[in-house]
């Protein structure tokens, strides 16, 4: 659960002065993995995925998640409209898929 609440207080700091990590999910999670471990970005992509947790680095999904929560309490992080709309319109699409067989 700490662990929960730093990668909130991380992702939160960036959203505030990142713009474009508040409409994209990968330069988020980059953002945050370089907040973890100074250098992650120049690191191979293979290593860091495979051995993010050996690295101290939160999972993907944890930074995903982390972002749809402080958005849907902070409107003020949303990213730019058209992403809004485009990210309402996956939803719609993800909802409509797990609904089917």
């Amino acid at each position: 659960m700490h662990n929960l609440k730093t990668i909130e207080g991380k992702v939160r700091a960036i959203l505030e002065k990142d713009e474009e990590a508040r409409n994209d999910d990968m330069t988020l999670y980059l953002a945050v993995c370089n907040a973890c471990l100074k250098g992650t970005g120049a690191m191979p992509f293979a290593e860091v995925m495979s051995q993010y947790r050996h690295l101290g680095l939160p999972s993907f999904e944890s930074v995903g998640r982390t972002r749809r929560k402080l958005q849907e309490k902070h409107p003020e992080l949303l990213g730019s409209l058209r992403m809004q709309k485009l990210r309402a319109r996956r939803e719609k699409a993800y909802r409509k898929y797990a609904k089917s067989d």
